[in-house]
């Protein structure tokens, strides 16, 4: 039996929990602790969701909460199982509720790549709050969520400990008192996007899971576009080319955001692609609240629906479909072929439709014609030293050239060729900023800080490093020697 077991401080993660537990209670060694805790005593901690666990434990834990109320709101649940299908989503529930530890097959937990070690993060401004209020330090869920580098309260950089959150670490139980030092220089930033996704994220994040709710995600972000420029008017199709122009432009300023690729978006909105930051970021970009998000709800009747509906009223109203098409703000020809109730109606195509037909396409003559307008675009996102550079994609040419997406990979070789032969790291991309940024400062006669430079490029600091030995590259011996010292 445990007679002592510390109540959970709000937010936090019940590893955190079990850390101060075992912190407090005098044991020898982690080994002593593991075997009253845990069913086998070998496991590693979970620091993220839970273990399985001894009878006593579990009534520790869930002395004056439900074993429910803590799987929602001590662990990342939220963020992985919120916009999960209904079925899956209770599924993964049920299975932390009982702890049967299959769970990691049925949330979208993303691996690790390039060998990048996740820790678990804090907000020095938290820790002292946590410190003058509680008297010690914990582990907050929503600095933990992956996609948030900003302390959505503070305002702060979050700081990474050296805690790994991984299953190669040695088992062990680290409280944040210990590990988050007493006293550390937070690092803010004036970003507002970046300021304004960490609050969107932690408000969905922090509401209560509708673990019964049927919407699928991908069909309510679609419902949201209804009656905007990235659905046709009766709904039927999307401009997804366009909705990824603008949504990459809202986020142009979002340091390190991976959600940058159309195909992403696409698997989205189709129920392939679950990733809590992702959606959020597409959430929030189509003007939906927090409170919506979290209770998802789809129309009753499609938009498809309604604009039919609205032909049939006005043409039973005596309007001509002249005037409906201009109410509507639709295409003259769809409203006669839906008032007509012809839409889709298969018309067996006429031998002069058929000769009439589009010639085909000379794609080496417009691969040639294409290739020095390509060659242009690249050398104004490069920048001229003076202008802020930009990331070189096939993608960011096409936009310049207002091509439809995919058309150079697809259809005009030579192109593809002399944009992927300027294609760069991410490391590489970012020492040209820094380049870039530096001559700014310098050229503006005022002394080169480490702070002007992030606030010019939104640059954090380990990004900083990665890129250094690059620099060279792309500024003259003086300016280097003026930017290693920022390090």
């Amino acid at each position: 039996m445990i007679a002592y077991f510390p109540a959970a401080y709000p937010d936090e993660l019940l590893y955190s929990q079990l850390a101060r537990y075992y912190t407090k209670s005098g044991y020898m060694a982690y080994s002593f602790a593991a075997e009253e805790l845990f069913v086998s005593k070998t496991v590693r901690p979970d620091m993220e969701f839970i273990n399985s666990y001894t009878p006593a434990a579990v009534q520790a834990i869930t002395r004056d909460i439900s074993m429910e109320a803590v799987i929602e709101k001590h662990t990342m649940f939220p963020c992985y199982g919120r916009f999960l299908p209904k079925e899956r989503r209770q599924k993964a529930f049920q299975s932390l509720v009982s702890m049967l530890g299959n769970y990691y097959n049925l949330l979208p937990i993303p691996q690790s790549k390039n060998g990048k070690v996740h820790c678990l993060r804090y907000c020095p401004a938290c820790a002292a709050h946590d410190r003058e209020q509680y008297g010690e330090a914990y582990w907050h869920r929503i600095h933990q969520i992956i996609g948030i580098h900003v302390c959505p309260v503070h305002r702060c950089y979050l700081m990474d400990s050296s805690l790994m959150i991984s299953g190669k670490a040695t088992p062990s139980f680290k409280t944040a008192e210990e590990m988050i030092p007493q006293s550390e220089y937070c690092v803010s930033t004036d970003n507002e996007i970046e300021i304004r996704v960490a609050v969107y994220m932690a408000e969905v994040f922090q509401a209560d899971v509708d673990i019964d709710s049927c919407a699928t995600v991908g069909d309510f972000l679609h419902s949201r576009m209804a009656n905007t420029q990235y659905r046709s008017v009766r709904g039927e199709q999307r401009n997804i080319a366009l909705f990824h122009a603008d949504f990459t432009e809202y986020y142009r300023n979002l340091s390190q955001n991976w959600f940058t690729e159309l195909w992403q978006t696409q698997k989205v909105l189709t129920n392939n692609r679950v990733n809590f930051y992702e959606i959020c970021l597409m959430a929030m970009f189509l003007g939906i609240t927090t409170d919506e998000m979290v209770h998802m709800e789809l129309p009753e009747k499609t938009q498809q629906q309604l604009f039919d509906e609205a032909v049939y009223r006005l043409h039973e109203q005596g309007l001509k479909y002249t005037a409906i098409a201009k109410i509507l703000s639709a295409p003259y020809v769809i409203v006669k072929t839906i008032g007509e109730r012809k839409y889709g109606t298969y018309h067996k195509p006429t031998k002069a439709s058929l000769k009439s037909g589009a010639k085909p396409q000379n794609w080496n003559q417009i691969d040639e014609n294409t290739l020095p307008l390509v060659k242009e675009a690249i050398s104004q996102l490069q920048g001229d030293g003076t202008t802020r550079p930009k990331k070189i994609t096939t993608f960011t040419v096409e936009k310049i050239l207002h091509l439809s997406s995919k058309k150079i990979s697809l259809y005009l070789p030579k192109c593809l060729a002399e944009i992927q032969r300027h294609e760069e790291s991410q490391e590489q991309y970012w020492a040209r900023e820094v380049a870039w940024a530096a001559r700014h400062v310098r050229d503006s006669g005022v002394t080169l800080t480490w702070r002007k430079v992030r606030d010019l490029t939104n640059i954090r600091r380990r990004d900083f490093e990665a890129c250094l030995r690059y620099i060279p590259e792309h500024a003259d011996i003086e300016l280097v020697e003026q930017i290693l010292p920022l390090l």
